[in-house]
């Protein structure tokens, strides 16, 4: 299994490196891309269509109209290099379904995992309740996984959105209460992310050799926490896999070195 590593300008908050060596040691053929768009497309193209994936109303699909001459500016200038991505919600699967298309045909294989790194906040809309939830990672072809989602998607604890709502708009005081609750949340920045990045590698990794991604165990980095709590501690445990998946990953190791 290759397993191609694109940096959609993640800059220092996270180490690609580390987990290109991570996921070697797993038994995949590891390769750092640099940017996706930079490699497959025009990015004057790719910042228009980029800009047509915003989420205006988060209770509303994205209608894919003809985006603003600033919006496709501003994204132009992020996939540059010349501005960061933040403050924007995209639409998480129309981005995922244009990736795909760019793909030529002798790139696309089971037998190749394409891992897309970015900054920028993933949403996808649900049927169910009619709105759009964050997203940490996106599986499929690509897979997606969000450093922003990392931090966003997850809901932080309960006491925080309790003491917050006394905190009011004061930006002093929220940054000691998430000091305070350390142990129990993450944030930018945070030293720990790089850990969390390689779980949800794995999962990546998982659904395209098994077709499965989740597990059902808390300690295991394939659990699906909705908790930052929950997250810590499945990406955080030793051993970082459950028996069964440690198994499988482990059959699929043999089966994929020669002797």
């Amino acid at each position: 299994m290759r397993v191609l590593i694109y940096d959609e300008g993640c800059g220092e908050e996270v180490d690609l490196g580390e987990l290109a060596r991570y996921l070697s040691e797993r038994g995949a053929r590891v390769e750092l891309r640099g940017g996706f768009f930079a490699r497959f497309a025009s990015l004057e193209d790719a910042a228009r269509e980029i800009a047509g994936m915003r989420i205006s109303d988060p209770m509303k699909p994205v209608a894919r109209e003809e985006p603003l001459y600033g919006e496709v500016r501003y994204e132009l200038r992020v996939l540059q290099g010349k501005a960061r991505a933040g403050g924007v919600l995209y639409d998480g699967f129309a981005l995922q379904h244009y990736m795909r298309s760019l793909l030529p045909g002798e790139e696309v294989s089971l037998e190749r995992l394409h891992l897309v790194i970015t900054p920028r906040l993933l949403a996808t809309f649900s049927e169910e309740d009619r709105r759009y939830h964050l997203r940490a990672i996106i599986l499929g072809y690509p897979a997606l996984i969000s450093t922003s989602g990392i931090v966003e998607a997850p809901a932080k604890p309960r006491e925080f959105y309790l003491q917050r709502r006394l905190l009011g708009e004061d930006a002093l005081a929220e940054a000691r209460l998430k000091q305070k609750l350390r142990e129990k949340l993450l944030d930018y920045g945070d030293p720990r992310l790089g850990e969390v990045l390689r779980g949800y590698a794995l999962q990546a990794l998982f659904y395209q050799l098994f077709g499965e991604a989740f597990c059902e165990n808390r300690r295991c980095r394939l659990y699906n926490a909705h908790w930052q709590e929950e997250l810590i501690e499945a990406q955080l445990s030793q051993p970082e896999l459950c028996e069964r998946h440690e198994k499988m990953l482990k059959e699929w190791r043999e089966k994929a070195t020669p002797p």
